[in-house]
């Protein structure tokens, strides 16, 4: 019927469109949204002492419920989480969880993701008693 290249293996044409079918289906799976929308937390950290620390950091964030993105900046002193609109994350509940990293978080901000744009945080500017926005 049709003359086989020399360049492509003998694969039947069923588990072609079996294998397309299950990227198509995975990749659907995958990236499928909730209903319900992200937020977006940013902070300051204090007490980060190398990339490797906020590595740490990260790790012990992004098992958190709920918690999407987890990112940690050594530099600026940084955080930003991506967590479910409809999970609560607290401060007080984020500063347990990194206290035996000898770390604290500051400067609360929880906004809806995309209505404000990401603008870093000072950490000498950053008043610890600044209210949640």
């Amino acid at each position: 019927m049709f003359a086989r290249s020399s360049n492509f293996p003998a694969i039947g044409v069923a588990k072609v469109v079996l294998f397309f079918g299950m990227v198509c289906f995975a990749s659907a799976a995958c990236c499928a949204q909730d209903s319900v929308p992200l937020h977006s937390v940013q902070c300051v950290v204090v007490g980060v002492r190398s990339p490797q620390h906020a590595h740490e950091a990260d790790l012990l964030l992004r098992a958190l419920p709920g918690v999407v993105m987890s990112r940690t900046d050594h530099n600026t002193r940084n955080v930003l989480i991506h967590v479910r609109g409809d999970q609560p994350l607290e401060p007080q509940q984020v500063n347990a969880l990194l206290s035996p990293l000898d770390m604290n978080v500051r400067c609360w901000h929880r906004t809806p993701l995309g209505t404000v744009p990401f603008r870093h945080l000072d950490p000498r500017t950053c008043d610890p008693l600044t209210p949640e926005r």
